[in-house]
């Protein structure tokens, strides 16, 4: 195991205590605490580190690369990124077009059309996902009671109902249905 350069550590303990305290997510955390202890504890070696930090000695020997490369900049660097999607940004606007103007009958539809346009393969979970991330949600229209009269509703919208408003200022106004009476 090589031996670890302590000069190399530029931060005082006090500041890379207070580094650590505004800190918001854990893995930070640990990685500044290393720097504290290695640099409080002049004797202890990075594998007797990982007694006291949770993480084994080849995590702790790539933290310490990394602050040896970019200093506490380069410790605290995070670089991940989620998953994109099998889209790129043209398609997936394309798509939402097509969506929105269009649309589409089904799911299955729009697995076809995907493919046929890109050559990109989605399964039905797939493209449920997408849509779910997109913020799409299915159109359903709502039932209409069968034995609506409809020049009945016009007539009450026309005249009653301006007419209970007009009689009841500032009052709510509720209305029961024949279902709500039984």
């Amino acid at each position: 195991m090589k031996k670890i350069d302590r000069a190399k550590i530029r931060e005082s303990s006090e500041e890379l205590r207070k580094l650590m305290k505004q800190q918001k997510h854990p893995r930070f955390f640990h990685r500044i605490n290393m720097l504290v202890l290695l640099k409080e504890n002049p004797d202890t070696t990075l594998k007797e580190l990982t007694k006291v930090i949770p993480f084994n000695y080849r995590t702790l020997r790539i933290w310490w690369k990394k602050y040896e490369r970019g200093g506490i900049e380069g410790l605290l660097d995070w670089k991940v990124t989620g998953y994109r999607g099998k889209m790129n940004e043209e398609q997936l606007q394309e798509f939402m077009e097509r969506v929105n103007s269009k649309g589409f009958r089904s799911q299955k539809e729009m697995i076809e059309w995907i493919y046929e346009r890109f050559g990109i393969v989605y399964s039905q979970q797939g493209i449920s996902d997408l849509l779910k991330r997109m913020k799409v949600k299915k159109k359903v229209g709502r039932p209409v009671n069968v034995k609506k009269d409809e020049e009945r509703e016009e007539e009450f919208k026309k005249r009653e109902f301006k007419e209970i408003v007009k009689s009841n200022p500032g009052k709510e106004i509720f209305f029961l249905t024949n279902h709500d009476l039984d």
